[in-house]
C-alpha cells in the first residue's frame, strides 16, 4: 500500500506523528506504509477496507492503498470472552468473539478475536470451523497477516495438528528452532506445537522435553508459558509421574492463576 506525502500531511494536521509501543494502547491509530503512526479519535471501516478516521473532530478518508494497518480501540468484549473461557463457557465466549471479528474488521482486534475463537473451535473438535475462521482473517490481511499478527502462525500449526495434515510440519518446526532469525517467542510456539505432534503419537516423554524447553528457555510470554506448564503437567499425568504432575500443575496455578489453563483439568 502507498500513501502520498499530501495525504500523510493531511492526516497529521494538528496531530503529531508518534510511535506507540503496542496494540494495547487505548488510543486508536493508523500506520502509514513508512511505519509512522498517526493517533486518531475514531476509525470507521467501509466494506472494502477503506477508512474514515476522525482527527481533532475532522473526518479524513483513507483508501486501502494509503495505509498499512489500522488499530482500533480494544473492544471490551475480548476481556469478557476471555473471562468466559476461564469459566469453561466456551459456547458463550465463541458468540462474543464472532461478533468482535465482524465489528473490528480491518482494525486488528479481529485477528486477536479470531485466534481465541479458532482455539475454542479446535478444543471442541470443530476443525473445519477453525480453518474457516483463519481463512477469513487471511482474506482481510493477505500476505501481511503473519507480519502484523505473528501469533496466528501457531494457530495455523494447531489446525494442521488437529486435522492430521502434518506432512513436513515437524521438519518445518525444527527449522524454525534452528533459524537465527526466529524470535524467542516464535521458538516457544514451535516447541509447543512440536510437543503436540509428539504427544499425538503418544511419545509423551519426548513431548514433555519440548514443553519444558519452551517454558524454561523461552518463557517470556505468559500465555505461552502457562500453556507449556499445563501441557508439561498433562504429559506427566499420561506417563504416571504423579510427583512431577503435582509440581508443574502447582507451578502453573501459583504463577498464572488467571490463565485459562490454570482451571483446566489435567489428565483423564
Amino acid at each position: 500500500m502507498n500513501i502520498s506525502k499530501i495525504t500523510l500531511k493531511r492526516l497529521a494536521t494538528g496531530c503529531a506523528l508518534v510511535v506507540l509501543p503496542s496494540l494495547l494502547m487505548a488510543q486508536a491509530y493508523v500506520i502509514a506504509p513508512n511505519g509512522s503512526k498517526v493517533e486518531v479519535e475514531k476509525i470507521r471501516v467501509r466494506s472494502n477496507g477503506d477508512l474514515v478516521v476522525t482527527v481533532q473532530g475532522q473526518s479524513r478518508d483513507i483508501t486501502t492503498e494509503q495505509y498499512l494497518q489500522a488499530v482500533g480501540i480494544k473492544p471490551d468484549e475480548i476481556a469478557q470472552a476471555q473471562a468466559l473461557i476461564q469459566q469453561g463457557k466456551d459456547d458463550e465466549a465463541a458468540v462474543i468473539l464472532a461478533e468482535v471479528i465482524q465489528s473490528s474488521r480491518y482494525q486488528s482486534w479481529d485477528a486477536f478475536a479470531a485466534e481465541k475463537l479458532a482455539l475454542i473451535q479446535l478444543e471442541n473438535d470443530k476443525i473445519f470451523e477453525a480453518k474457516s475462521t483463519l481463512d477469513g482473517i487471511q482474506k482481510i490481511y493477505g500476505d501481511n497477516m503473519l507480519t502484523f499478527f505473528p501469533f496466528m502462525e501457531k494457530v495455523q500449526w494447531d489446525v494442521k495438528v488437529s486435522s492430521g495434515d502434518i506432512a513436513g510440519l515437524e521438519e518445518q518446526l525444527t527449522m524454525v528452532l534452528k533459524s537465527p532469525d526466529s524470535t524467542a517467542e516464535r521458538k516457544a510456539r514451535a516447541l509447543i506445537v512440536r510437543g503436540d505432534l509428539k504427544a499425538s503419537r503418544k511419545d509423551y516423554k519426548l513431548a514433555v522435553l519440548d514443553y519444558l524447553r519452551a517454558e524454561y528457555f523461552f518463557g517470556d510470554n505468559a500465555d505461552l508459558r502457562a500453556e507449556a506448564l499445563y501441557k508439561t503437567a498433562t504429559m506427566f499425568a499420561n506417563i504416571g509421574d504423579t510427583g512431577r504432575l503435582r509440581k508443574y500443575s502447582t507451578l502453573l496455578k501459583e504463577t498464572y492463576p488467571d490463565s485459562e489453563y490454570a482451571s483446566k483439568p489435567i489428565g483423564s
